[in-house]
């Protein structure tokens, strides 16, 4: 009996925690739509100097950290998305 009402408070907090998280989750992406308009749009406003050092310094993870800590409308997605698309030092020194 025990067992069953764990299980039934477990699946409860499941859901509830889905349900928050997904409107947690439509928040930030309509608020980003709404600030930015676009990637491009959101691409123009980010210092793209200040995340590629932060990338070559510390890594992929530390830049999309610091995109969302400076852009909080931003989802992890499009953070990453963002980070993927800079140019990595090499390519930046072989430009022809």
């Amino acid at each position: 009996m025990n067992n069953e009402v764990a299980a039934i408070v477990a699946l409860t907090l499941a859901v509830a925690l889905g349900v928050a998280l997904d409107r947690s989750a439509k928040k930030r992406k309509k608020a980003f739509w709404e600030h930015f308009g676009s990637f491009e749009g959101f691409r123009a406003q980010v210092d793209g100097t200040k995340i590629q050092q932060i990338r070559s310094d510390h890594g992929d993870v530390a830049a999309i950290k610091a995109v969302r800590q400076s852009h909080t409308y931003v989802p992890l997605v499009l953070a990453k998305r963002y980070v993927d698309e800079l140019p990595t030092p090499e390519a930046i020194t072989h430009r022809p």
